[in-house]
């Protein structure tokens, strides 16, 4: 007994030590500046995940803290602080949500574990994007200093974007600078967002592979529910993020990362009522492709779509009549 217990502590601390380390180079190489870098970016948070999954909340979270020692012996403390916000510690906590989240069983159909991670995704994007807000913030010295020395050092650089356009469009760029510098924290929501749950998929998929996800996976398209209380909290935010000062540029994160929530489940939606359709591999291929091309669009539709199904019950009323059409034959 003492045996095992003394290899599964050594596996776990292998587990963390690796996926820490893996973790924090993919933070780091971003910095080289090359395209292959920015992407490998992106990935930060899967080794994380994978522990997380795999291995519980305990590896997962050691592997962060891990990853953040290592940058900020080798690099410098204020990157390791990046990195634990940005990537380490969310990762952990919306893979951990996943896992404990009420499995589907005789008396409760549905998986909850996509809701659970989705909305442990929106929190944590929501999190982030405040936490470097507060941060720059109290850097500067108060909120109208951020913005105002902010947009001062990215004026130059939307000057040189627009070229002599801003001229002739009548566009100021010290105004697109600041407008630039307020929709900053919306942009990190909407992406963070979208960047856990799109690493915690893959990480979920390296679980079922590897044989150490210790639940069974959930039905994506049938199971993402995101309540009607959801919309009403985005209609909510939308509505306030008009307001001047943190308050709006918050209220407009957490409107972003509702919306991306949403978005995902319109995916799910756009999955479920193509089905018995004979042109959906290719409906769903362009689909995809829009939104990896030309994400703005795409995203707003479906995050539409998505509010639709929480509050009109699109997939419920689709899945009634395969029931009754598959009964009928």
């Amino acid at each position: 007994m003492t045996d095992t217990r003394t290899r599964r502590f050594a596996l776990g601390a292998l587990v963390a030590i690796a996926a820490g380390l893996a973790a924090a180079l993919l933070f780091v190489l971003h910095a080289k500046g090359s395209l292959a870098g920015v992407a490998l970016l992106l990935f930060t948070p899967l080794p994380v995940m994978i522990a997380s999954l795999s291995y519980g909340l305990a590896i997962g979270a050691s592997a962060s803290i891990i990853g953040a020692l290592f940058l900020a012996g080798v690099f410098q403390p204020l990157i390791a602080l990046g990195f634990i916000i940005s990537m380490g510690a969310p990762a952990a906590v919306v893979a951990t949500a996943a896992v404990l989240a009420s499995p589907a069983d005789d008396a409760h159909p549905r998986d909850r574990a996509p809701t659970v991670a989705v909305m442990a995704a929106v929190a944590a994007s929501v999190c982030v994007a405040a936490l470097v807000l507060a941060i720059n913030v109290w850097r500067a010295g108060g909120f109208d200093p951020f913005v105002t020395s902010s947009a001062q050092e990215l004026t130059p650089v939307v000057k040189e974007m627009l070229g002599e356009t801003h001229a002739d469009l009548g566009l100021d760029p010290q105004r697109l600078a600041r407008l630039l510098i307020l929709f900053a924290p919306v942009g990190l929501a909407g992406s963070e967002l979208l960047l856990m749950t799109g690493n915690l998929w893959l990480a979920g998929r390296v679980a079922v592979i590897s044989g150490n996800l210790p639940r069974p996976w959930p039905k994506l398209a049938d199971d993402l529910w995101l309540p009607p209380l959801a919309a009403l909290a985005l209609a909510l935010a939308c509505g306030l993020a008009f307001l001047t000062g943190p308050a709006g540029v918050l209220a407009g994160a957490v409107a972003a990362a509702l919306g991306g929530a949403f978005a995902l489940q319109g995916l799910a939606v756009a999955h479920v009522l193509t089905r018995g359709v004979n042109l959906r591999p290719a409906f769903l291929f362009s689909l995809y492709a829009l939104v990896l091309l030309l994400p703005v669009w795409p995203l707003l539709f479906l995050a539409i779509a998505g509010i639709a199904d929480a509050l009109f019950r699109l997939r419920a009323k689709k899945s009634a009549s395969i029931n009754r059409q598959n009964t009928k034959l």
